[in-house]
């Protein structure tokens, strides 16, 4: 099993993604003393070195707060909590460090997204239930995209390009879509688009399943691509 970690800022910049490798990988304020850098951090509100880490341990990641000032958080579905110490961490789960508190505003966070990428096998067994209690359903027609979860249904709001990338995906589900796939299926013939991009696209599809921890919903493969559960 492949894990990374999609790391974005508070100011909108493209995000980063991070392989995650080893038994440790520190995340901290330099670049120089850290495997992963959180900046610009004008207020200083991250930790020098070892704001925090991710541990490995067999199969399971963790994150341990470095006994950080600021604190250590991690966002999962709606609820965001504080790290005391160890927390173990399950795919789609968000590790929030604090960027900035504006005046009278709630504070802002660095985010690090924790993804887990499995192999081909496995992800059809996850995406071949007999029965499932939560799915995507995408209407091309009226560009309506709907998670379905628990006999609820949530209408999720996404850019015109995301709505390409449903499109296409929702189409072959529960097929894997390759990355040159689906950046044919977004920007066509457009000269100068990455990956980078493609991956932004899914990070912001995730970003909206979150709240409803459905962000497993989207099943990344390694260096292959995507594939999109989707309601029978």
């Amino acid at each position: 099993m492949d894990v990374r970690v999609v790391v974005s800022g508070p100011e909108g910049a493209a995000p980063a993604t991070v392989e995650l490798s080893g038994e440790r990988v520190t995340v901290g304020r330099l670049p120089e003393v850290n495997d992963i850098a959180l900046e610009p951090d004008p207020g200083h509100l991250v930790t020098r070195a070892e704001h925090c880490a991710f541990e490995s341990a067999g199969s399971t990641w963790s994150i341990v707060d470095g006994g950080s000032v600021n604190g250590t958080f991690v966002r999962r579905a709606s609820e965001l909590k504080r790290v005391d110490g160890r927390m173990p961490l399950r795919d789609g789960d968000v590790v929030c460090v604090m960027a900035s508190i504006p005046h009278q505003e709630d504070p802002r966070y660095f985010e690090l997204a924790f993804e887990t990428a499995v192999d081909s096998q496995a992800t059809r067994a996850v995406l071949e239930p007999e029965a499932s209690d939560e799915c995507l359903s995408y209407n091309p027609a009226e560009a309506r995209l709907v998670l379905v979860q628990k006999g609820e249904r949530h209408e999720l709001q996404v850019r015109a390009q995301a709505h390409k990338l449903v499109r296409y995906m929702a189409e072959r589900s529960p097929a894997l879509c390759t990355h040159a796939e689906l950046m044919e299926a977004v920007w066509g013939d457009e000269p100068m688009h990455s990956r980078e991009e493609l991956a932004k696209l899914v990070w912001e599809l995730r970003k909206e399943l979150e709240p409803f921890g459905a962000g497993h919903l989207i099943v990344n493969e390694r260096r292959r691509g995507y594939r999109l559960h989707t309601c029978p």
